[in-house]
């Protein structure tokens, strides 16, 4: 039997699959948004702030996914956001295999739950995960199926603050959730 979203959640809340993030976490950051939005973002993980206040991208790269999803008319309130992994790594060091396998069955089941018809990978790591597609740079902006769900893999914000906030990129962004934003309008709730 499918559990619901306040299950998942409470069950995750304490978590311990991961012994090394467990130690390095300050708590599980779930996610946060709208939970019955057609539209949910998969980022890779937590960082320092986001561990901080328990709310994912809340930090630098929050900021810049507020710009993007303004762009196109949308908020993070008409929208879900969550992580591949639910904890910090270290020194934000990028999500070992082992971490993602065990967030795994939490994300497929909050996928079932929510039921999204649109799924926006942010990264490399979540596009990887979602639609075992690598080369974000190559992909990004291009829509993929899972299914029945539509899936749109972008570049992750912080790359634009990697790059001196590049304006190529940053059109380039702004395109993709372009392509987003006209997907959402064309699919049926």
């Amino acid at each position: 039997m499918m559990g619901t979203f306040e299950s998942l959640q409470e069950e995750y809340k304490s978590c311990k699959k991961c012994s090394k993030l467990c130690e390095s976490r300050t708590q599980v950051v779930f996610g946060s948004g709208n939970k019955n939005a057609k539209i949910i973002f998969i980022g890779e993980a937590p960082g320092a702030n986001e561990d901080h206040e328990g709310i994912p991208f809340c930090g630098a790269s929050g900021q810049v996914l507020n710009q993007l999803l303004e762009s196109v008319s949308l908020s993070k309130e008409d929208i879900f956001i969550t992580n591949i992994i639910l904890c910090r790594p270290e020194k934000n060091r990028n999500p070992e295999k082992e971490e993602i396998e065990n967030c795994r069955t939490r994300l497929d089941e909050l996928l079932k739950i929510m039921q999204p018809k649109v799924i926006v990978t942010i990264g490399n790591f979540a596009t990887e995960r979602i639609i075992k597609q690598k080369g974000i740079t190559l992909i990004h902006g291009k829509i993929f199926s899972l299914g029945e769900i539509h899936v749109v893999p972008v570049i992750h914000p912080a790359n634009l603050l990697y790059n001196g906030r590049n304006p190529q990129l940053l059109e380039s962004m702004k395109k993709d959730f372009e392509i987003i934003a006209s997907l959402l309008k064309t699919t049926k709730t």
